[in-house]
């Protein structure tokens, strides 16, 4: 981003400020001065002229000129430029000048015509031919101004700003808000306490309806438009040119000249607003328009449309057809803003940077196009040609409501490590565009709209950091007291998680936080509202922040299965965040393949549903839950990944802890997987049910005795359900088993399972009878029979 002493002069009083002094204040506000140019140092001195008489010299492309410079006597000046002629203001070096070029004048003849100086063109002045149209590359510049130069004659060039010192400046992504010229102006003006008329940017024209102009937008790119607003414009006086003044600062400003004056206008009302503006004839368009992706190059853009007629690509030039021009009487203004990412990527595709696409993609405020519209509107007035003017209309809006935010000042002063009182704090916001209110202890910040980069209390520390002054803040040695460590059971059992995990041949993985956000949609299991989104991603993979972890080690199971590594054993731990100060602990955990491959025993176990909910079950009572209490209930909506009817929720009474599934085979064929299961528990879940009160569990020094039974029940019915009806007044039962679940092809016909459970029997006080235990046993046969259940 470019800024310009005179410009910033037209709005502040900088008698007493040096380049020096605004350099430094630049720097130290976090805006990085990459380059400097003082253009009245680039050549010795350089003056207005008038070609009186201009006459072609005969054979050759040559003119042979008069030229006033206010002196007594005529210079005498041959040009070989196309465009000199009588009539014209010019800038003139005279003979003895050195130019920003290198080339010393001296007198000359040519072509027997004496020569005595030079009428200048832009790119031997300084200007690159990068700013310059190619006719204006070949050609002398040619001073326009309302007011007559007359008395300006032999003067510095410096009464038409060429004397002008530019600050060249790298924005980081979080101030794109500095791509307006006004928010730095808002900069310096605070930072040097110097006030500034903000009513400079409005316009004084009355406005009235906008005509009505229907803008559709396609389908297929609604989500990456945010904003869609017009204005309609009666105008008049279009034949005009653009003084030097406003044309050599947007040259300095390094906008790309063009053939069309309005184009300019709005070019220098983006450069002040931050605003894109597309300016279109509206006679030509029939009041019809259209957003949509067409085909450019074989790759898509984002365009404007008329009745299929081609209006405008984002970031390029107004087709011809569709521009203003000298019979135009009607103008509308439209005012566009979109995803980044869609930008960037359209930027690319169309290989150009310009004013305009250098704003498209960055996060800027969604809502600028009514200030915008004022400064076109100012901009457009100051060159007489407004007649009429409508109302802004906005078609689509992202809203983006004023952010408030309140803090002590305590958190101020001892994150920031300074003292400094609520008053001067409010001085340090003075001329910035928010509003700092609060008395005592407490503070309330209440945003620039434009600040889209600012989220929270460790935001606004951090700007009255960089508003008091980084190198104000002394540095200091921290002051650590020692305090007494206070057990972390949480951190503690999720070591022992990992330990067991590890102990069981799982590989702890660390997967990215940022997936695209199709993915936190589709996989958003826990039901996480708001989830985080970037405002300007490096790519639609990675703009949101995730709601789960487990669709990341699938997506890890996927890579390894593709490069030959199909037995899997996987965990993660992470953090899940969302707005709202969110913020939840879970566990993945993933297998897929063969989970046990012992070559001695020849033992060989493929990842199965009772494996992985026996990791499940261990991990439970590492949190001290009653599994008596916890219930896996199959899903019956799942999405198309998943088994539709191997998957549970799992849960303890009504609190949902957690998930667990086999992928869907289909899925599996897709990708290449062998049969894979996944689980996902909420760590803070687990810690909230936990048994708190840890009690020594007293171990009978009698031997234990077991009971095996292996019943037919109902396809439907719950593990943790029958257990609970079969053990209904039992005593001495001490633990319950699940040993195996059946189901073949004639039971599966009569929609029934077999379930094999083991029963241990024991006593604290005495050696358990084998008629005691009998008699308890009969207590579970009967307790079977009454839920008609068959034993087998």
């Amino acid at each position: 981003m470019i800024i310009t002493r005179k410009w910033l002069e037209q709005h502040l009083n900088l008698n007493n400020i040096s380049n020096d002094q605004i350099s430094l204040a630049l720097n130290s506000l976090g805006f990085e001065v990459e380059e400097t140019c003082d253009f009245a140092n680039l050549n010795e001195e350089l003056v207005i002229g008038y070609v009186v008489e201009s006459i072609p010299i005969e054979g050759t492309h040559l003119r042979f000129n008069k030229v006033n410079i206010g002196a007594q006597k005529l210079l005498e000046i041959v040009c070989g430029a196309a465009n000199v002629n009588s009539g014209q203001f010019v800038i003139v070096a005279k003979v003895g000048t050195k130019i920003a070029n290198g080339m010393r004048l001296d007198e000359r003849e040519i072509r027997g015509y004496k020569s005595q100086g030079m009428i200048c063109a832009l790119n031997e002045i300084g200007l690159s031919n990068n700013v310059l149209t190619e006719l204006e590359a070949d050609s002398i510049y040619v001073i326009n101004s309302a007011k007559d130069l007359t008395s300006k004659l032999g003067k510095s060039i410096s009464e038409i700003n060429f004397d002008d010192y530019i600050w060249d400046m790298d924005l980081t992504l979080n101030r794109s808000d500095a791509l307006a010229a006004t928010q730095l102006l808002k900069e310096i003006s605070n930072y040097f306490k110097i006030s500034y008329d903000k009513n400079n940017f409005k316009s004084i024209v009355n406005k009235t309806n906008a005509f009505e102009v229907n803008i559709e937008i396609a389908k297929e790119i609604e989500e990456n438009v945010r904003t869609v607003a017009y204005a309609t414009i009666e105008i008049t006086n279009n034949d005009f040119r653009l003084e030097a003044k406003d044309d050599l600062w947007l040259k300095f400003s390094h906008s790309k000249a063009t053939d069309n004056n309005f184009e300019q206008l709005a070019n220098k009302a983006a450069l002040e607003s931050g605003q894109p503006v597309i300016l279109l004839d509206a006679n030509k368009i029939e009041k019809n328009l259209k957003l949509e992706s067409i085909s450019v190059d074989n790759k898509s853009a984002i365009a404007l449309t008329s009745n299929n007629k081609l209006v405008n690509i984002i970031g390029k030039k107004t087709e011809l057809e569709f521009a203003i021009n000298q019979q135009t009487t009607q103008v509308i203004a439209v005012f566009l803003n979109f995803n980044p990412v869609t930008m960037r990527k359209q930027q690319k595709d169309l290989n150009l940077s310009n004013i305009d696409l250098q704003r498209y993609i960055k996060p800027l405020n969604p809502n600028l196009f009514g200030f915008a519209y004022e400064v076109l509107l100012s901009n457009l007035s100051a060159y007489g040609l407004v007649k009429k003017a409508s109302e802004v209309k906005s078609i689509k809006q992202a809203y983006i409501n004023r952010v408030i935010y309140e803090l002590p000042l305590s958190k101020i002063t001892d994150l920031l490590g300074i003292n400094i009182s609520i008053k001067e704090i409010k001085e340090l916001f003075k001329y910035l565009d928010f509003e700092v209110t609060g008395e005592a202890k407490n503070l309330v910040f209440k945003i620039d709209p434009n600040r889209t980069d600012l989220y929270g209390q460790n935001d606004i520390c951090e700007e009255v950091a960089r508003l008091y002054g980084y190198d104000n803040i002394l540095e200091q040695p921290l002051n650590v007291v020692a305090r007494k460590n206070t057990k972390n059971i949480s951190h503690k059992l999720q070591v022992k998680i990992g330990d067991y995990l590890i102990g069981q041949g799982f590989n702890n993985t660390k997967t990215y936080s940022l997936i695209a956000s199709e993915k936190v949609e589709k996989w958003n299991l826990f039901d996480i509202k708001n989830p985080v989104k970037l405002m300007s991603p490096l790519s639609k993979l990675h703009e949101t922040y995730r709601t789960n972890l487990i669709s990341s080690l699938i997506d890890v199971a996927i890579y390894n299965s593709s490069v030959g590594n199909k037995n899997l054993k996987l965990w993660e731990v992470a953090d899940l965040y969302a707005h709202d100060n969110f913020r939840e602990r879970h566990l993945a955990f993933l297998v897929s393949g063969t989970v046990l491959d012992d070559k001695i025993t020849k033992t060989k176990v493929e990842a199965n549903y009772f494996y992985v909910k026996g990791i499940t079950e261990a991990i439970l009572r590492l949190y001290r839950i009653d599994l008596s209490k916890v219930s896996f209930t199959v899903c019956e909506s799942v999405i198309d990944e998943l088994h539709p009817y191997v998957n549970a929720e799992i849960k303890y009474e009504n609190q949902l802890l957690g998930f667990i599934f086999e992928l869907n085979p289909k899925f599996e064929n897709i990708k290449k997987l062998n049969k894979t299961f996944g689980i996902e528990l909420n760590i803070n879940a687990l810690e909230h049910v936990s048994q708190k009160q840890y009690v020594s569990q007293e171990f009978s020094k009698y031997q234990q005795s077991s009971r095996d039974i292996s019943l037919v029940v109902s396809h439907e019915q719950q593990y943790q359900d029958l257990i609970k009806k079969l053990t209904d007044n039992v005593d001495y039962l001490i633990a319950t088993n699940l040993i195996d679940e059946y189901q073949d092809h004639e039971l599966a016909a009569a929609q029934t399972k077999s379930i094999a459970i083991s029963f241990i029997f024991n006593a604290f006080d005495h050696q358990l009878t084998e008629a005691e235990i009998n008699d308890q046993w009969a207590v579970v046969l009967n307790n079977a029979n009454s839920l008609n259940a068959k034993v087998r």
